[in-house]
């Protein structure tokens, strides 16, 4: 790119007629910048052409600082670019190196060109293909207050409506009132605590505020749990609680409102759409799209590995190794 740049001004008229969308003002003429070289830049870097524009914009700044630079000299240089020995040797160095990378190492370097054996073994890691097939998932926290009496140790669940339901709504105002403090606060935080994914704002809440209290309707205690599910798949959950969090198809502060287990006041975070979840397609297809999606996503550490295998390759065949008599010396 900084060749394509530092020519861009320096032609025939015939140059001058190219489409020039921004000029930088240099030492002695102006620095023009072309629309091709902005669209090269954003086809080999993938950004827009805003982005790309910027960047080519960057690079005639710093050349013009340095014609300005050099200008000031007593002695200035024959040519506006002159540059020191070593710099001039690094450039084209780095320039070779790029041509390598482009027209070389990566054509035969892509996705397209991982090993079947290394897709095989990720397409087995189970932590691999949860990650990246996946139904809907829902990313939620919870503040919830529960009966703090434990049997066996295992919590025990408020009276429950079907079975005693003057006790349960008791037991539902006195949890409600000792959760009312908390509430309020989650209600003039909203904002911040569902822009927050990590849900880190409302843990810290949580852990600021009092935990146990004693009701008329017994003890209870302040809980909170941060978790992903994915409603497909949620049989081992409270249907009445998964109802009311996924009630509104989209991140926000949910209740507080009862379960079976006790009150919850709900923060969905974030919902990641479905990825080639099972049985979205036929089987066929669902394979290779996943195929796919693991190749692209293995390509960069890929890339990676494969290119300094081959800058070790490299090196090896340009040392030379003297005869072990030769190393040791007379």
């Amino acid at each position: 790119m900084a060749l394509g740049l530092l020519g861009l001004g320096c032609g025939d008229e015939r140059e001058r007629e190219r489409d020039v969308v921004a000029r930088v003002a240099g030492e002695g003429q102006e620095l023009e910048l072309e629309r091709s070289v902005v669209e090269l830049i954003a086809a080999r870097e993938g950004v827009g052409e805003d982005d790309a524009r910027e960047r080519a914009l960057a690079t005639l700044r710093l050349v013009a600082a340095r014609r300005a630079e050099l200008a000031a000299r007593d002695q200035p240089p024959e040519h506006p670019d002159d540059l020191d020995p070593a710099r001039r040797e690094q450039l084209e160095r780095a320039a070779i190196a790029r041509l390598w990378l482009d027209e070389v190492f990566e054509p035969s370097h892509r996705a397209a060109d991982i090993p079947q054996k290394i897709v095989d073994q990720n397409m087995a890691d189970p932590a691999m293909t949860r990650r990246l097939f996946h139904p809907e998932l829902w990313f939620v926290c919870q503040a919830l207050v529960v009966p703090a009496e434990q049997s066996e140790g295992r919590n025990v669940k408020p009276p429950q409506l079907e079975t005693d339901e003057a006790a349960a709504l008791a037991w539902r105002a006195a949890a409600g009132e000792a959760f009312s403090p908390l509430v309020a606060r989650v209600e003039l935080l909203e904002p911040d605590l569902v822009a927050d994914e990590s849900c880190s704002v409302l843990g810290r809440i949580v852990g600021t505020s009092q935990r146990s209290f004693e009701t008329p309707a017994g003890a209870v205690t302040l809980r909170f749990e941060r978790f992903a599910f994915a409603p497909s798949e949620a049989e081992s959950f409270d249907p009445a609680w998964v109802e009311a969090v996924t009630a509104r198809p989209e991140p926000g502060v949910v209740g507080p409102f009862p379960s079976q287990f006790g009150l919850h006041l709900v923060i969905v975070s974030k919902i990641e759409p479905a990825l080639l979840a099972d049985e979205s397609m036929p089987a066929d297809e669902l394979l290779a799209a996943r195929e796919a999606q693991l190749r692209e996503e293995l390509e960069s550490a890929w890339q990676i590995e494969q290119l300094q295998q081959a800058l070790a390759k490299a090196r090896d065949r340009r040392v030379v190794r003297l005869s072990p008599e030769l190393e040791r010396g007379p």
